[in-house]
């Protein structure tokens, strides 16, 4: 609801008609009414009492609802269904079968789950053992695929003193699940030979295109309306939900069909973040400086989005009869990069090596998951930095201090250590302690330094984050609640990443199904977060999205090390793991 406006009519009293020559003087900041100011945001109170939100609330007349039937297994292959019997099923309009695609649409969304189960129980497949090991096997593997080294960035420097001592640790971080709360959407509808799609794409034109090619369409004779889903966090299962509406759609004669994953859908088949290998080395001379530093780092994608090659990259066009196959992608290129986002350090080293093994065909689907390869590059690369401040015997913030020139990342560190209350040398008691960690998202984002305060059960080897504080800078802030809601959220999910989720999997199947097997950060466990915020109104806008995961990693990790002497390099931190490593 609500008065609607166009932008031609806004525009109607300007003259387009001119060069742009980008030398447009920007609006004074005391000048602005609203930037800088608190604004509350309007879609908060329909998501707060349950109202009409997401994709999901969608509703069209004479509307059906879908299910699919996914494989058990990557690779599996379809070879009977009693469809039949599904069809028979109370309320049921339609039951497709295409290759290994399989899905139903019914009257009622609970009929058409019902027969969703019978398809399942009839349905024989051909699986084959296609999955990596797990464990520490995962990452021998993963570090011995045959995938060159990619010199990302390499400077030495004559002048900078030899080692002293060295220093060289693995970090890994396993195949993790986007985790939406509302499982993947979409709703379709076919008339006169054209489609329309409601779909929570992060990119509805890149998914028009792959849409196109499985249906030997025009591009102009799909349209694909965006509507928020409940949640996600990069390439999470929106696009193909989209293609499966569509398919059902084919049968149910110009009848919306709103087709929704189940959970088990949403675990086992939407693209994970990759799971990653960072092995760092470092160097430090006689006066305590770090005077040499390399970052190897072993991955999978982090963008095989419709659109990111010249294939098709929706998971139903692979289990067709007529198969669209995938093309593997190149990685996300720099200075924003992929794999290696956040691995060149922003400290002042002279002498620094940044390689990125790049490994384009995977075991498990990946794609986009909120920071790419940042959250495990900023991990272990600010976990390092600790782990050298022990061997300097140097405090860890005074060692970044002393290594970082850039004035707006020095102000960030001194400003959450103030905030905290950072003691220089104070050492954990063996059960509480502190972390800190700092970093400049993607190199060019928001700068943001993290202070965690944990405590560790060492009975259970549970670990809670207690507090953090963290500081921002942005640039010039627009809307300073906007920024503390994207730093909050940013800790929290790092916070439930760092502690507790990861896909399981044996060498045929995905085991994770439910939220049983891959528990996330409840509600009792979130910690208190303050944030400070450094405006900048003089500055550009640098973006702070995704800016406070990986530093909440490594602060909950430096933090448990400073509470228990014990250096933990393997994610998540599970009580297990904490067991043992206090064993």
């Amino acid at each position: 609801g609500g008065a609607t406006v166009t932008y031609w009519d806004l525009a109607r009293d300007t003259d387009f008609k001119r060069q742009a020559t980008a030398k447009v003087k920007p609006k004074p900041p005391a000048e602005h009414k609203w930037v800088g100011k608190s604004i509350a945001r309007r879609d908060i109170p329909k998501k707060f009492t349950g109202g009409a939100a997401y994709v999901q609330d969608v509703r069209l007349p004479n509307m059906v609802f879908g299910r699919v039937v996914r494989p058990p297994s990557p690779g599996a292959q379809l070879l009977s269904v009693d469809e039949a019997a599904a069809r028979r099923l109370p309320g049921v309009v339609a039951v497709v079968r295409d290759g290994s695609f399989l899905a139903v649409a019914a009257e009622r969304e609970e009929q058409a789950i019902r027969a969703r189960e019978a398809l399942t129980r009839s349905a024989r497949w051909k699986e084959t053992a296609s999955l990596p090991p797990t464990g520490e096997a995962l990452y021998r593997q993963l570090m011995s695929s045959p995938a060159p080294g990619d010199t990302v960035v390499e400077k030495a420097s004559s002048v900078a003193g030899a080692p002293v001592k060295t220093l060289e640790a693995l970090y890994t971080r396993p195949y993790q699940s986007h985790g939406s709360i509302g499982p993947s959407c979409a709703v379709a509808q076919w008339q006169d030979g054209k489609l329309t799609v409601w779909t929570h794409s992060q990119g509805v034109f890149p998914l028009r295109a792959d849409l196109a090619k499985v249906f030997g369409l025009k591009p102009q004779d799909i349209r694909c309306i965006h509507a928020e889903g409940a949640g996600c966090y990069g390439h999470n299962g929106a696009d193909d939900v989209a293609l499966d509406a569509a398919l059902m759609a084919r049968a149910t004669r110009g009848r919306p069909v709103k087709l929704q994953w189940m959970r088990d859908d949403e675990f086992m088949w939407a693209p994970y973040g990759s799971a990653m290998a960072v092995k760092l080395s470092g160097g430090i001379d006689g006066q305590g400086n770090i005077v040499s530093w390399s970052h190897e780092m072993w991955s999978h994608p982090h963008s095989t989005r419709p659109g990111s090659s010249a294939g098709v990259n929706l998971l139903a066009a692979r289990h067709l009869a007529q198969a669209f196959q995938p093309v593997l992608p190149a990685d996300v290129p720099q200075p924003a990069g992929g794999a290696a986002r956040n691995a060149i350090p922003l400290y002042d080293f002279p002498n620094v090596k940044v390689v990125k093994h790049y490994i384009a065909e995977a075991p498990l689907r990946t794609s986009a998951l909120r920071t790419l390869g940042g959250y495990a590059n900023v991990f272990a690369l600010e976990s390092f930095v600790d782990e050298l401040a022990l061997v300097a015997g140097a405090d860890p913030v005074e060692l970044r201090l002393n290594h970082l020139k850039d004035a707006r990342g020095r102000a960030v560190i001194e400003a959450a250590a103030q905030r905290a209350g950072w003691q220089p040398g104070l050492l954990g008691d063996g059960t509480r302690g502190r972390g800190f960690a700092f970093a400049k998202y993607k190199n060019l984002a928001c700068y943001c330094a993290t202070v965690a305060d944990v405590e560790v059960d060492r009975t259970t080897g549970r670990v809670s984050v207690t507090r953090v504080v963290a500081a921002v800078d942005a640039g010039q802030i627009v809307n300073p609640d906007g920024v503390i809601n994207q730093i909050e959220g940013g800790i929290i999910q790092s916070a439930s990443w760092t502690l507790m989720e990861s896909v399981r999997f044996d060498r045929t199947r995905v085991t994770t199904r439910s939220w049983s097997d891959y528990p996330i950060l409840r509600f009792t466990e979130v910690p208190e977060v303050e944030v400070v915020l450094l405006d900048q109104p003089a500055e550009r806008f640098l973006g702070v999205g995704e800016g406070a995961q990986g530093p909440a990693a490594a602060a909950i990790a430096n933090g448990i090390a400073n509470a228990t002497g014990k250096r933990l390099r393997a994610l998540p931190f599970t009580a297990e793991r904490v067991k043992q490593a206090l064993a």
